[in-house]
């Protein structure tokens, strides 16, 4: 593991501790899931990746907006409308290619958790990467290549950055 990813991780570990707690999400590795607790907890995770998909689209580094097309079908599936839901608002400034590649590290990241939770919704509820789990599956996208092509891209154009400024927009208490 390269310096760039090692400070990324260290600088994520306290949010992703945060979000294995949050009460929302922690259904989605219950066998028992109910539909409504799957709808919840993927109307949560609309109001993150929602706004900063668009402020990385805006910025020509929307690599994962297509994501955010398969968490809005399956939200469909569920009967929400993702256009009327809240979502995060104070987003970190993501100015410079540094703070939007740790954001792009951050959500592409977690469609790696999104994947190992896809069995448990399968088994329980039905959904997989055709109907209701496409976001979970990243159904129809390469995240392997993709994740490989952002860490090669990560070490090899910031290796001499500040790790901090790495840091910055992954910070929890500033989400």
């Amino acid at each position: 593991m390269g310096p760039v990813r090692q400070a990324l991780r260290e600088a994520t570990r306290d949010i992703h501790e945060r979000l294995d707690r949050a009460e929302v999400l922690r259904p989605l590795t219950s066998p028992s899931i109910t539909v409504d607790e799957y709808r919840d907890a993927l109307i949560a995770l609309h109001g993150f990746n929602a706004p900063i998909e668009r402020a990385l689209g805006e910025r020509a580094l929307g690599e994962g907006a297509e994501r955010l097309d398969l968490l809005r079908a399956d939200l469909a599936d569920l009967g929400v409308d993702a256009d009327s839901l809240p979502v995060a608002g104070a987003l970190p400034a993501l100015d410079g290619l540094p703070e939007r590649l740790a954001a792009r590290y951050v959500l592409d990241g977690s469609a790696h958790g999104g994947r190992a939770m896809l069995p448990n919704v399968t088994r329980a509820l039905g959904f997989d990467a055709t109907r209701g789990a496409r976001f979970l599956a990243s159904a129809g996208i390469d995240m392997a290549g993709r994740w490989k092509a952002l860490l090669a891209r990560l070490e090899s154009g910031f290796g001499t950055c500040s790790y901090k400024q790495f840091a910055v927009p992954t910070d929890p208490t500033r989400w």
